[in-house]
């Protein structure tokens, strides 16, 4: 009790001879460290879209490594038709330009082109792990780099198309795989600096409750020494950026200042005598206000047992950060879904195959991996223009949708390129009848703003556990099928395991 008091008295000195300057003190400090929290928010909202940018482009690399070995075979196809020809090999010097001037970015940084040929300013990749990855990608992405640009500045060379084929083959595999390794080195990235920026926002959160809570001490024995006065404690709380209420031993209002009245939508005379639990309620671990409109907003609230003339009180210390949890929510949104088609990305396409597979593997049961890559739909919105092109992008997306079960998983992983994940597959039969009726469905015709469209679709379907046993293994057979249906030229589904037994020669070909 000896040491009690004694701090006390200390305590009760320090608040009479300096209250003033320490009531500024704490209210300066508490502003700053709030300031740094939102700061910090800010910081947050800045990186993961520059992250999200970097993210989407590592991804499209890989469909335009694709699309060059497709350009390239449309080439060989088309030798003998010099219009055909001539086609393919604008649409590759494009798609050249676009995944040189990306990877060039992202070595030195620089500008690259969007989807809709706008220009985007991309910052170098700095860490050691991204480093790396584009350095392999760059020796890789050489000798292809040196055949396609001496390919396009000529005119029916068949030597040289010949050799830049045998060399996109070779290398696409290996570039591919490093651009997969580089999204998901990207977003591990991301996460991590997320977690580290969350990190220093809950230290300046404490660090401003801590201060508060010294500020409240403060108040209460400047109260004490000025007759318990209700006024002074007022005009105190109105000075603090937070909402602070004051309530009695039984759980009612008796002290509010303006924050409070601004959040909840209450009068002074409406807050006194009303219980806190009616505007302050917590479900599952967190916190929510109710505004006098009914709505509810998400808070931070922390709380502190005071004493006011002798009675024990209750200081609720509450932060309306409803806004900074909206805005968390849709950073969310944007990086695991597409922002075109709302549908799932690649991402949480990958997350949702890793959990698919482990279910699969705990009840036995089988699962189907589809690729799907559009036909024709470079000539729609070449036409047509790429307003046009989204939209149809769209409709494609919801027919998908409709068209399966709410239990299977449509994602875009970018441009015209989908996948489709079917969960409990029980025969063989039933998942071909499955990928004929999304088939159907895709090729049917689309009325668009009063325009009717047709499109087509190469599907490669691989299955769990029947022709892969991981992850990696589904997702190359899945793509190799898709490829061999591309390779026909027509709307065509291909099965891997079809394909593995009567081209075993080209599974040899893309593995070496």
């Amino acid at each position: 009790m000896g040491l009690f008091a004694s701090i006390k008295s200390k305590l009760t000195f320090i608040s009479q001879r300096y209250g003033r300057t320490l009531t500024l003190l704490a209210v300066v400090l508490f502003l700053t460290f709030d300031f740094i929290a939102l700061s910090l928010n800010v910081w947050l909202s800045y990186r993961i879209e520059a992250a999200a940018i970097n993210i989407n482009l590592s991804g499209r690399q890989r469909m335009l490594s694709q699309r060059l070995v497709k350009n390239l075979l449309m080439m060989e196809n088309a030798y003998t038709n010099e219009e055909v020809y001539s086609a393919a090999l604008a649409e590759l010097r494009e798609t050249y330009k676009r995944f040189d001037l990306t990877l060039d970015s992202f070595h030195r940084g620089g500008r690259t082109l969007s989807a809709e040929n706008n220009v985007i300013e991309v910052a170098p990749l700095t860490s050691a792990a991204t480093t790396q990855i584009v350095q392999q990608a760059l020796l890789e992405w050489s000798p292809l780099r040196q055949k396609v640009r001496q390919l396009i500045g000529r005119e029916y060379d068949q030597l040289l198309l010949q050799q830049a084929i045998d060399v996109a083959q070779r290398k696409n595999l290996s570039l591919l795989d490093l651009m997969n390794k580089l999204t998901v080195e990207l977003e591990h990235e991301t996460q991590a600096e997320a977690m580290s920026i969350r990190f220093y926002q809950g230290l300046a959160f404490f660090l401003a409750i801590i201060n508060f809570s010294l500020a409240i001490l403060m108040y209460r024995l400047r109260v004490r020494k000025a007759n318990h006065s209700l006024d002074f404690v007022g005009n105190i709380m109105n000075q603090v950026a937070a909402g602070i209420l004051v309530a009695d031993e039984s759980g009612k209002i008796i002290r509010a200042n303006k924050l409070v009245e601004n959040m909840t939508g209450y009068l002074m005379t409406e807050l006194q005598g009303r219980r806190v639990n009616s505007i302050l309620y917590e479900h599952e671990g967190e916190m929510y206000g109710v505004r006098k409109v009914g709505e509810q907003y998400h808070c931070q609230v922390e709380v502190s047992q005071v004493l006011i003339g002798n009675r024990p009180a209750t200081v609720y210390t509450i932060i309306d950060d409803s806004q900074q949890q909206a805005q968390q929510q849709e950073l969310t949104l944007l990086a695991y879904h597409d922002q075109l088609t709302d549908l799932p990305n690649r991402h949480l396409f990958n997350d949702r195959l890793s959990v698919e597979i482990k279910h699969a593997l705990r009840r036995n049961e089988k699962i189907a991996l589809l690729f799907i890559d559009l036909n024709g739909f470079k000539g729609v919105n070449d036409r047509y223009g790429h307003k046009f092109g989204d939209l149809l992008l769209g409709r494609v997306a919801v027919r998908m949708k409709q068209t399966v079960r709410d239990s299977d998983t449509v994602a875009r992983l970018g441009g015209d390129e989908f996948t489709l994940l079917i969960t409990d597959i029980h025969s063989y039969d039933m998942c071909k009848t499955l990928v004929d009726k999304v088939m159907d469905a895709i090729c049917k015709p689309y009325l668009i703003q009063e325009v009717l469209v047709e499109v087509g679709a190469s599907i490669g379907v691989a299955c769990f556990p029947d022709d892969a046993t991981n992850e990696q293994e589904l997702l190359s057979l899945a793509d190799k099928a898709m490829y061999s249906s591309k390779a026909t030229g027509e709307s065509c589904i291909t099965f891997a395991s079809d394909w593995l037994s009567y081209k075993p020669e080209k599974l040899q070909v893309d593995q070496n």
